[in-house]
């Protein structure tokens, strides 16, 4: 049993004493919150009542361990403005290899938070995952935010999952990501789903960048009308001459009418034998393809006719 565990096995056994039925009363919880956390009273009293979310007099248990022990991803994913941000370099563990942060409330951040953000990753990152839910109309964030973003990206990373909810950035921030990929990585996820700004120029870039240390790939540009038969075109020379060491593809491009037949072969005939395998696409070419391409790879190739 490590510490937490020993802490986490101390204040059930404590607090057990003061519940029932699994809830403890706020006056029992303050008090002994006033003895064992680093907190004035007045901010005890605060955080208690915030706890209290059916204003009953107690508080569920489990509700307040889950609380107490949190993990420091689970706080920062909390945060919802620049200023909580400049806490990041703080609260990260010396010597972190791996963090993943989803942050579901980030529409209050900007540039500058994005760039603190990028700034506070730690070199030791070896897998790194990064979600940001931003809303429809709410993104502050430019293609100058996501280059100061993606700017601190380690260069030793081997895993990236980054997946941005935000129909505004463009052909840049797609190039700003290709000149800092760093070349020892191994998994690639990019999810940019409802984003119709980025077009064949930032998608052939960024598939160009691509190492050949890459197993594991996956795209989704759902949503996005302007892709063509030239990005499929590219990641087909890539596999051909690069991504030779791919066990894994995913591609998810459902919108674009732009794609046809041609594009298909190309990248279907560049496919290698792999592990998995998935592509979908839209295109009013594509009816008669699919079992074509499941017969000669033994995979599953989904094309969703227009």
């Amino acid at each position: 049993m490590d510490d937490k565990d020993m802490q986490l096995a101390k204040v059930v056994e404590l607090f057990t004493k003061f519940s029932k039925d699994g809830m403890v009363p706020t006056a029992s919880l303050q008090r002994i919150l006033c003895s064992c956390v680093p907190l004035s009273e007045t901010d005890v009293a605060r955080l208690v009542e915030a706890m209290d979310t059916q204003k009953s007099g107690k508080v569920p248990l489990q509700h307040f361990i889950s609380w107490m022990f949190r993990s420091f991803e689970d706080q920062i994913e909390e945060w919802k403005t620049d200023a909580e941000l400049e806490n990041l370099t703080s609260i990260l563990p010396e010597g972190l290899q791996k963090l993943g942060l989803s942050f579901v409330d980030p529409d209050k951040f900007t540039d500058h938070g994005f760039g603190l953000i990028g700034a506070g990753l730690p070199v030791t990152l070896k897998t790194l995952a990064l979600a940001f839910e931003f809303s429809w109309t709410e993104c502050k964030i430019s293609k100058d935010g996501f280059g100061k973003l993606v700017a601190g990206l380690p260069k030793g990373l081997t895993s990236l999952d980054l997946s941005i909810h935000n129909d505004e950035l463009g052909d840049e921030a797609l190039k700003l990501l290709a000149e800092v990929m760093p070349p020892t990585m191994s998994r690639v996820v990019l999810h940019f789903k409802d984003n119709d700004s980025f077009s064949d120029t930032g998608l052939c870039a960024l598939i160009s960048s691509l190492p050949s240390s890459l197993t594991e790939l996956s795209l989704n540009f759902d949503a996005n009308g302007q892709l063509s038969d030239a990005t499929l075109t590219t990641l087909a020379i890539w596999l051909r001459d690069t991504g030779k060491a791919l066990q894994k593809l995913q591609f998810i491009g459902n919108s674009s009418p732009k794609i046809t037949e041609n594009g298909l072969h190309d990248l279907c005939s560049a496919l290698p034998k792999m592990k998995q395998l998935r592509l979908e696409f839209q295109s009013s070419d594509a009816a008669d393809l699919p079992g074509q391409f499941i017969t000669k790879q033994e995979e599953f190739v989904v094309f969703v006719p227009h």
